[in-house]
């Protein structure tokens, strides 16, 4: 028998079991979220930020050469320093990465992920939860300056990647790292890249 069939002839309220597993099956235990249903554009490597290598330059020439498609504005931002001006980059209007000057203004100091079309070494996305990212707890730092009371962890089989979290609405102090138990459903602001130059 169909399935179309079976529920022609079984009576509503037999149907709202079925629907409940259907929908369980599904669905896992966590919510969807929005990078469900928006493509990744870009991709964090430890040797790349998208097409941002250890050897491109900041300039805002140079990143409107390697994003022709998209829209490149200075922005000011937060990483653990202070509050910065960053070169922006934009798609369809949204904030996709931040380019980080370093103090010379000549090199990049960092890349920030800061859109949902961009995704992580191991696939992390923004706004998905410590518990998703499989992360421990006990390789992360909390953050400071802009950043204090957040989770800053560096991502699995990478050196130059860190990932920062909220700190999961725990009511704490600040310099201290949330307890697990609120740290897990943290979720993640940034995707920082960080260029490794030879010395």
């Amino acid at each position: 028998m169909r399935l179309t069939d079976y529920l022609r002839r079984r009576p509503l309220g037999a149907l709202v079991p079925l629907l409940a597993l259907m929908l369980a099956a599904c669905g896992g235990e966590e919510p969807l979220s929005a990078t469900a249903v928006v493509p990744v554009s870009y991709a964090i490597t430890t040797q790349s930020a998208g097409p941002i290598t250890v050897e491109t330059a900041y300039s805002a020439a140079t990143m409107r050469k390697l994003f022709p498609n998209e829209r490149i504005d200075v922005i000011s931002t937060a990483d653990e320093d202070g509050v910065v001006n960053a070169l922006t980059v934009f798609s369809d209007g949204l904030q996709v990465m931040m380019v980080v000057p370093d103090g010379s203004g000549r090199k990049i100091k960092s890349v920030h992920g800061s859109g949902l079309a961009v995704a992580g070494p191991n696939g992390e996305r923004l706004g998905m939860t410590f518990r998703q990212a499989g992360l421990d707890r006990g390789n992360c730092t909390v953050g400071t300056g802009p950043w204090l009371g957040m989770a800053v962890c560096p991502a699995p089989g990478t050196p130059n990647i860190r990932l920062v979290f909220d700190n999961g609405g725990w009511t704490g102090a600040p310099t201290e790292l949330a307890p697990a138990s609120s740290l897990a459903n943290g979720k993640l602001q940034r995707i920082v890249w960080v260029p490794i130059r030879s010395a």
